[in-house]
């Protein structure tokens, strides 16, 4: 029998070849990976940098705050199997210091504590609180809070003056549809919580009305003047708004609400909390 060769056909890849490709494609993918990793790695600093700064920002501009102001940042977590909050501040210069109380607001623990990377695990964040103090006396305060919006979260802070009224609202993170839910992020929608007493946010609610004209142009002013300037000059507008509901924002109720009940529920907890707190926290004032 004759074994006849017909041209075209591929010849046969050794062993060596593939070990070849293999290794090629191997190393291809892992300096592919690498790449990808320093650039996310690059990237995630810098997100993580702008938004340190972007908060530092809102609590400084929310509370109307100079460079004369020191502002203590606490971070809360939830100790489920202990039944245990945690409450852990930086002061400036100095040892983070941890506050533990019970649920019912027994106080377990206090102390300096070193924080390791490890320090959080299983414990579940409770948003934060920013105590904004100039000369050893509180001058207002900043607490974090999450909404469920109509698409998904809204992460917002909720500035509180030292009378223990509103002075602002500001909505850091959303993804509302623009247009519509987004509004609830604008300086205008934002400014009809100014000026509310924390003890009458319980009953706030939103209403489908229509927005009065007149409070609707003094809101989209607040963009153009500094919160103290705008509360002075709408001050009759401000008594007469602040004892009715927040205006839902038009086809966007489901976000309206979302952030007014975020609202409500924030503040209502941080009076609870900051009644805990205060008396474990007068050790923390700058000389």
């Amino acid at each position: 029998m004759t074994l006849v060769h017909i041209e075209g056909t591929a010849p046969k890849t050794s062993v060596r070849e593939v070990l070849k490709i293999a290794a090629c494609m191997t190393v291809t993918c892992a300096l592919g990976a690498a790449l990808l990793g320093a650039v996310f790695m690059w990237t995630n600093q810098y997100q993580e940098a702008a938004r340190v700064r972007t908060e530092q920002a809102a609590v400084t501009e929310m509370l109307g705050l100079d460079g004369s102001a020191e502002v203590l940042q606490i971070h809360q977590f939830l100790d489920a199997p202990k039944q245990q909050v945690i409450y852990r501040s930086h002061p400036a210069g100095k040892a983070a210091r941890e506050l533990v109380f019970t649920l019912d607001g027994v106080l377990v623990k206090q102390g300096e504590v070193h924080e390791t990377k490890d320090a959080n695990k299983g414990l579940t964040p409770l948003g934060r609180i920013f105590v904004a103090r100039r000369g050893g006396s509180v001058v207002g305060f900043v607490t974090e809070g999450e909404a469920q919006g109509y698409k998904n979260r809204i992460r917002f802070f909720v500035a509180i003056d030292a009378g223990f009224e509103v002075a602002g609202v500001r909505v850091i993170e959303h993804e509302e549809d623009p247009g519509l839910g987004a509004e609830v992020a604008t300086k205008w929608f934002q400014g009809q919580y100014a000026g509310r007493k924390v003890a009458s946010l319980p009953a706030l609610d939103v209403t489908r009305d229509p927005m009065p004209e007149d409070w609707r142009s003094a809101l989209r002013e607040k963009d153009q003047m500094g919160t103290a300037a705008w509360q002075a000059r709408f001050a009759s507008l401000l008594a007469r708004e602040n004892s009715k509901q927040v205006y839902a924002v038009t086809g966007a109720t489901i976000s309206s609400r979302a952030l007014t009940n975020g609202v409500r529920k924030a503040a209502h907890h941080f009076a609870r909390r900051w009644a805990l707190l205060e008396p474990y926290l007068e050790t923390e004032k700058q000389p």
